[in-house]
């Protein structure tokens, strides 16, 4: 046999082989060679979209409470700010409230003692056309409204207006929030007891 031969009968048996553990392999894995052509289940289809909204839902509520508790704190500092802040201003200007409050309640003092309500009408009504002033009312030691510049009032008691803690102040007092309002409180006083109680209601300014 020439060289040729043998070389040609190798050649055959080393393809012969091949084909034999590729066969084999094919055989072994076929499963894995259809794996990519394979079509799931559609309901498998369906628990990895479940699986998808519920990680999006999840998300979105987390960021949305993330979101309403920062609008909360910033909400509450905002307010803490805006009451320190007009808390600050008062002390400004309280000196110079106790004194226009001492002067008031002075020449209140003296119409009361000459039951002369009219004149402190006036000077209520003089009082409201400053600027921030809202009204101003004339309360009794009984709780009555004896005088008020806001004449809807008339029929209302004055303990219906304001809290007796407001109304018993022995002092000149500046309330930063009432109602929405700033209040000053004025005791008119008498020689053993409180008269009657003055209260100037004004109206928040802006910050």
């Amino acid at each position: 046999m020439t060289d040729q031969s043998k070389q040609n009968e190798k050649e055959q048996s080393g393809q012969s082989k091949a084909s034999t553990l590729f066969a084999i392999l094919s055989d072994k894995f076929d499963l894995l060679a259809k794996l990519p052509n394979m079509q799931f289940p559609a309901w498998y289809g369906a628990v990895f979209l479940a699986i998808i909204i519920v990680i999006f839902t999840w998300k979105q509520i987390a960021v949305g409470k993330v979101e309403s508790d920062m609008t909360k704190k910033l909400e509450s500092e905002r307010a803490l700010i805006t009451q320190q802040a007009r808390e600050y201003a008062d002390k400004q200007y309280s000196k110079e409230e106790e004194r226009f409050g001492q002067v008031l309640s002075w020449a209140v003092r003296g119409e009361l003692l000459r039951k002369n309500l009219d004149q402190v009408d006036q000077y209520l009504n003089e009082i409201v056309k400053m600027k921030g002033t809202e009204r101003a009312v004339l309360i009794g030691e009984d709780g009555q409204l004896l005088v008020s510049t806001d004449k809807r009032l008339e029929d209302t008691k004055g303990v219906e207006l304001y809290p007796k803690e407001i109304l018993n102040s022995q002092k000149i007092t500046l309330r930063s929030d009432v109602g929405g309002k700033k209040i000053l409180v004025i005791p008119v006083m008498g020689l053993n007891k409180r008269d009657a109680t003055i209260v100037i209601s004004y109206n928040q300014p802006a910050l």
